[in-house]
């Protein structure tokens, strides 16, 4: 199958916001296919043409948004903090209803530590080339799940609460907060 063809992408931008708009209504094991295909208006066959069931499309649309995440944290060449939190928050913005659904709590999938891992072991790379000489020991990774927990939480926050904070000042809080950790690394 050919997944670049826009009937393809289209289809799944389909399922994939159909679940986003049936999770604010419920949890995910209360979701069927059918719930599912009827929402966005699809054959039931054809969401079994992508997708083994819920849970799969659920975990492709996680490990996409990872990949799409991870795409923007490389195209900071000059791995710079208020370059990130920019691309990050403009990305969770672009992709509001998405990202909803995944920073909400749906059973045994959890996001939020998937991305704080990912991201963990991004910053201890970051912090390792941008200091030649450390050496990455258990007070790093301390600081590191400390840091990157404390800003999933104000990105959490301020997700659940629709935005209700300007783009600005959100990228400012994180990029404040980045500033202080770096003073405790240095």
């Amino acid at each position: 199958m050919n997944t670049n063809d826009r009937r393809i992408r289209k289809t799944k931008k389909a399922l994939r916001e159909a679940l986003a708009k049936l999770l604010a209504e419920k949890e995910l094991h209360e979701i069927t296919v059918q719930e599912l295909a009827d929402t966005a208006d699809i054959h039931r066959g054809t969401f079994y043409a992508h997708y083994q069931d819920v849970y799969d499309l659920y975990a492709q649309l996680e490990e996409s948004v990872i990949n799409e995440l991870n795409a923007v944290m490389e195209s900071d060449k000059e791995y710079t903090y208020a370059g990130l939190y920019t691309s990050l928050i403009d990305y969770i913005y672009k992709n509001a209803e998405i990202c909803k659904m995944l920073f909400k709590p749906t059973g045994s999938h959890n996001f939020q530590n998937r991305i704080c891992a990912w991201l963990e072991e991004v910053y201890l790379n970051g912090w390792k080339q941008e200091e030649k000489d450390l050496q990455i020991n258990e007070r790093l990774h301390f600081l590191a799940t400390y840091h990157i927990r404390g800003c999933i939480t104000i990105i959490d926050r301020w997700v659940k609460n629709d935005f209700n904070c300007p783009k600005h000042d959100v990228i400012k809080l994180l990029h404040d907060v980045d500033y202080n950790i770096d003073r405790i690394i240095s």
